[in-house]
């Protein structure tokens, strides 16, 4: 069979997809062929003569030298892997077959552009990581910690704000932040909230580059204000700090959105779960604990007064001709007043115990303060005299009346039930003997 010339195999080199590298003992390119600009974006020439760790992502380059040196040895190499900088700016991840040809002095290898597979995996990874750390939180916080670490994962993060929106005009509101070096530009909070009101509006990344090299890296820094958005609604903003050429390249941008809309989902699912959770729990109208809560938390108190050999005392309030409010001014006031007086009593108990809404116009105090509980008679009358303030609600004046019960545990009685039985009733004593039908 007739030898295969050096033409014919330059012009095979030449169709191929991979790429092939000459380097020499002293890590200098001595051929590339043509399919490196498809991958890399440099030609030939723009290459050869070169070292080829000019062209690796720093971080890669320790792993690519003791790699280089197992080729070296003798040692043929298949499925190596490393990131080299397009030419661009964005990054390239490529798969090597290599091994050393002791008689040319020359390292040879195959490069074969794995950066779309590279990149489905990664946004697989985020998925699942964004997907665990919505179900792991406990709160949004926690939550954007852990997008936080994926992101970091896949792109170098000098820092990060997560912002959401309320729906309301201005209503952004930093939710987490990192980023303490000073070599980071400052992202002036108003200006970042007019970046993201841009960039849900137009639903497109908006950037602040700064053309001060970072310290660390010696590359230009870059903000990106990304939007979070969903099929229903803008959840918030992403705004992100890192070198510019590694999130302005389009391949960057693909994988950004990606993490953003998941990122929207989970961070959508977690308000849903907490709003969820505050309306089982807590009063729509006040905002007070409800009768749920009420349950859970004093029977807490219970075991913590049996645990301390102390007291807790159980105050049920009740508004006398609160139906009488809502059938003269209708159910807008009637509502407006229960807020001002949960609001009134909340702050009269802080820092002694707790109030709740059990329904309608009845409240309930549990004071747990040692010395509020021993002069409850004076707690009571102070109350009363704070719900009686004159109050101002759309042009009426009310001054209003309530009644009063208390029990002490485990004075008057041994058990949650028998405590609230006992408070309720001499509540209603104390609205029967008073006679008052008036708010």
């Amino acid at each position: 069979m007739e030898a295969v010339s050096k033409d014919v195999l330059a012009s095979c080199l030449e169709l191929q997809l991979d790429a092939v590298f000459l380097v020499d003992a002293a890590g200098r390119l001595v051929y590339v062929s043509p399919a490196c600009e498809a991958i890399l974006g440099y030609t030939p020439a723009e290459m050869i003569g070169r070292p080829m760790l000019d062209f690796l992502v720093v971080e890669d380059r320790a792993r690519t030298i003791k790699e280089a040196l197992v080729v070296m040895s003798g040692e043929a190499r298949i499925g190596f892997e490393n990131r080299y900088v397009h030419k661009d700016g964005h990054y390239v991840d490529i798969m090597w077959s290599a091994r050393w040809s002791d008689e040319h002095r020359l390292r040879i290898g195959v490069a074969r552009d794995i950066s779309a597979r590279k990149q489905a995996e990664a946004m697989q990874r985020a998925t699942y990581a964004i997907s665990q750390a919505a179900h792991d939180a406990v709160d949004l916080s926690a939550l954007s910690r852990g997008i936080h670490d994926t992101l970091a994962s896949l792109f170098p993060i000098e820092a990060m704000t997560l912002a959401i929106h309320d729906g309301e005009p201005g209503g952004w509101r930093a939710i987490y932040r990192y980023g303490v070096n000073p070599h980071v530009p400052i992202l002036d909070w108003v200006h970042a909230q007019t970046m993201a009101t841009q960039a849900v509006m137009s639903r497109q990344v908006q950037w602040d580059r700064d053309p001060t090299p970072a310290a660390s890296s010696g590359q230009a820094l870059t903000w990106a204000v990304l939007p979070m958005l969903t099929t229903q609604r803008a959840v918030g903003a992403l705004m992100i700090c890192s070198p510019a050429r590694s999130i302005e390249a389009e391949a960057a941008q693909r994988l950004l959105a990606f993490v953003c809309e998941q990122t929207a989902l989970a961070i959508e699912r977690k308000q849903l779960m907490e709003e969820l959770h505050i309306a089982a729990r807590f009063d729509e109208l006040t905002g007070l604990p409800n009768r749920r809560s009420f349950r859970e938390f004093t029977a807490t108190a219970l075991r913590r007064a049996d645990q301390d050999l102390s007291k807790i005392a159980v105050l049920f309030v009740d508004i006398d001709g609160f139906k009488g409010v809502n059938d003269s001014y209708g159910h807008t006031v009637g509502d407006a007043l229960l807020r001002e007086l949960a609001a009134r009593m909340r702050r009269y108990i802080e820092g002694r115990g707790f109030v709740a809404r059990l329904a309608g116009d009845e409240f309930v105090a549990v004071i747990q303060d040692e010395d509020a509980i021993g002069d409850i008679d004076t707690i009571v009358q102070g109350l009363c005299e704070a719900l009686a303030c004159s109050l101002v609600l759309h042009g009426t004046d009310f001054r209003v009346r309530v009644s009063t019960g208390t029990a002490i545990y485990p004075d008057d009685a041994t058990s949650l039930g028998e405590l609230m039985q006992l408070a309720d009733k001499r509540m209603y004593v104390d609205k029967s003997g008073a006679g008052r039908k008036r708010a």
